[in-house]
């Protein structure tokens, strides 16, 4: 894991002094991402500065230092990621094309990949979870690459001096150096969901690759963002019948077995993140029965919870024979725990599980460099708690536009505030918002049975948005890599063909995965309900007096700050009467607020 920026100039010669302090700036402020090397690489003809921050995980020597040459000298890459399957990759790319490889690091196959096969062709055959940029110094060309399911994150502007790009939105902000201002479509975006989806950041101006696409740049021209990965609806469902479902339980362990051979290469230490639940549960015990691995699993519980899963999770340690350490999050500790955490975000995330979250990473972090977690497995096999019952609260005929679906989905199943109540108090959707929904909800549109398409909508929305950058920013704060053998082109396949059937069963949520587990006798897990990672409400409500001080600052801030629009001030009262309806819009606004506050003035 590592963190990747750069400036492509719109013409070498507008090159100056601020143009070239902008890169280090920006590794300085995303330092965390990757504290075992730093490296800088400007053109000689003065076109482009590109620089990197490493983690260290993959060939440790020299030889995987970046940013990284071809042999010619023609084409340069910085990378962050994992590419899982390099070890094949990079034997055809030796038998077919003769390459000849300096060292044994992924990144140089990534690049030597792209060089030889092209992007499109090259990137259906990765495997991993990556962000890349590579610049020809021949054509003066950029790419920027985000991985399939999102990852890993890469954000750009483009300025009147050139394309600025990396790893962080707030690493950006530093390295442009102007002041910012607040995207009014991404703040409505950001009260309707609790998080900032692609191509949006909360910044202006400042855009974000979304995942499974590329973008492409030559200096005269718009940026062109193109899309290469879309996980939709399979062509060929799967019959229903017993044995295809015992077929496809065993065809999922199967894959899910080839893609943990790619997640635990590593030459450092290693370790799994182990819940209560079905999806981590599975990756450690299937890593214990495949691979006859020694290995450390980790969970956080929290105090005076009565449905902590830590129990459960010892009790799974205790069957596939782990070392299992647990750590609980006092209520004491939770203000200032988190008030860091807030102030820390690249951006802010009202997803109450970002605490626990952090406090597992650091907790692993402590024994070990990378962690392998079950992010993913409740997109794939229809997992959530809001799924069952959406064939009638989102019947075929009450929704002919995918745009009201979704908006009825967020109010009925994801609570924030909701379209109704910020139109209320004055908060209404811009053309873009409006746009961006009617392209993410396609998955919705009729004919559908919401309760399997609501995957493919999550997928493309709340999987890369909230998920997965809560993941990585809360990982990259404590320099961990977090991995997930869920997104393998193979399970994506699969899961794709899947029935109604073999995704709700009654009240039995990804009856797939459930069967797996009790073949590997996990018997404990597999009746248990589907419980969220986030802080449980007997927690908040021990915090509710601070809390609730915390929210009225908040605000107070959104009423004022200097970032907002004109349309946007005198926020925080817009707010008041609304804020509180629901936990997430307590907590989705102490973030936005507390965030807000701790930006630099500039």
């Amino acid at each position: 894991m590592c963190g990747v920026a750069g400036i492509v100039l719109a013409s070498p010669q507008s090159a100056n002094h601020s143009v070239s302090v902008s890169v280090p700036r920006i590794l300085e402020a995303q330092h965390h991402r990757g504290p075992d090397a730093r490296g800088l690489w400007q053109d000689p003809d003065g076109g482009a500065v590109l620089g990197h921050n490493r983690l260290a995980i993959v060939d440790l020597t020299d030889t995987g230092a970046q940013p990284m040459h071809d042999d010619e000298g023609r084409f340069v890459i910085i990378y962050n990621g994992e590419l899982y399957n390099y070890k094949a990759l990079r034997k055809y790319l030796e038998t077919r094309f003769a390459v000849r490889f300096r060292g044994a690091s992924d990144t140089e196959v990534f690049l030597y990949g792209i060089k030889h096969l092209g992007v499109d062709r090259f990137l259906g055959e990765a495997e991993g979870m990556f962000a890349a940029a590579i610049y020809d110094r021949q054509t003066r060309r950029l790419m920027l690459v985000r991985d399939r399911a999102g990852e890993k994150p890469l954000c750009y502007a483009l300025r009147p001096e050139g394309l600025v790009f990396a790893s962080e939105v707030k690493a950006l902000v530093e390295g442009l150096g102007a002041p910012p201002t607040l995207d009014d479509s991404a703040l409505y975006l950001y009260f309707l969901l609790r998080y900032v989806p692609a191509p949006f950041t909360l910044f202006a101006g400042i855009k974000k690759v979304p995942a499974g696409h590329y973008l492409i740049w030559e200096p005269g021209k718009a940026p062109d963002v193109r899309p290469y990965f879309s996980w939709d609806q399979g062509a060929n469902e799967i019959a229903p019948s017993q044995g295809n479902f015992d077929a496809v339980v065993n065809k999922v362990e199967q894959h899910l077995v080839e893609s943990l051979n790619g997640c635990l290469m590593s030459d450092v230490p290693l370790g799994f993140f182990l819940s209560g639940g079905i999806d981590s549960s599975l990756v450690a015990a299937l890593a214990r029965r495949h691979f006859g691995l020694s290995i450390n699993t980790y969970t956080v519980g929290f105090e005076g919870d009565p449905e902590s899963e830590t129990q459960i999770s010892e009790q799974t340690a205790k069957i596939i024979g782990s070392r299992h350490v647990s750590r609980t999050l006092k209520s004491a500790d939770l203000g200032t725990l988190s008030r860091g955490l807030i102030e820390r975000m690249d951006e802010p995330n009202g997803d109450r599980s970002c605490v626990p979250t952090f406090l597992l990473c650091q907790h692993a972090r402590s024994e070990v460099t990378v962690a392998l977690g079950g992010d993913g497995g409740d997109e794939l096999f229809g997992g959530y708690g809001r799924y069952p019952g959406l064939r009638h609260s989102l019947p075929e005929g009450l929704f002919p536009r995918g745009h009201d679906a979704a908006l009825a989905y967020f109010q009925a199943s994801l609570p924030v505030f909701g379209a109704p109540a910020l139109a209320k108090v004055g908060v209404m959707p811009t053309r873009e918002v409006d746009d961006w929904l009617a392209s993410a909800s396609t998955s919705l549109l009729p004919p559908r049975n919401a309760e399997v398409a609501i995957r493919y909508f999550d997928f493309a929305t709340y999987l890369p948005g909230a998920v997965l950058s809560k993941v990585d920013r809360m990982a990259m704060q404590v320099s961990l890599e977090v991995r997930t053998p869920f997104f393998s082109r193979a399970l994506l396949g699969w899961s794709s063909v899947l029935p109604h059937e073999f995704l709700i069963n009654g009240a039995m949520l990804k009856p797939v995965l459930r069967g797996m587990a009790q073949k590997l006798g996990l018997g404990h897990i597999v009746n248990l309900p589907k419980k969220g990672f986030g802080m449980p409400g007997a927690f908040l409500k021990a915090n509710a007096a601070e809390l609730s001080t915390r929210g009225a600052a908040a605000l107070d801030v959104l009423n004022t700050h200097p970032l907002l629009s004109p349309q946007m001030r005198g926020l925080g009262d817009r707010l008041r009467p609304v804020v509180g309806a629901n936990a997430n819009s307590l907590w989705a606004t102490i973030v936005l607020g507390e965030w807000l506050r701790a930006l630099p003035a500039r």
